[in-house]
């Protein structure tokens, strides 16, 4: 993946990480989420959901280190 891609929003970064088979990749760090609705949940992996809504979250493999690059992208997205 291009470390230089920016993107509008959580959809288009998702789009991206299933379009290059990255979505299950691991993280090195789990980052604790603080969702939408409210629930915290741990996210593992660039591609992750809330277990109690349903909300997609995303993050690049350039930028997973930082929470503050996690996207969201749409409950059942």
């Amino acid at each position: 993946m291009d470390c230089s891609c920016t993107f509008e929003n959580g959809k288009e970064l998702v789009n991206r990480l299933r379009e290059k088979n990255y979505s299950k990749d691991k993280l090195d760090i789990n980052h604790e989420i603080k969702c939408e609705c409210g629930n915290t949940f741990n996210m593992e992996t660039l591609e992750d959901k809330c277990e109690s809504c349903n909300m997609v979250y995303g993050v690049t493999p350039c930028k997973k280190d930082g929470a503050e690059n996690i996207m969201s992208a749409g409950i059942n997205y």
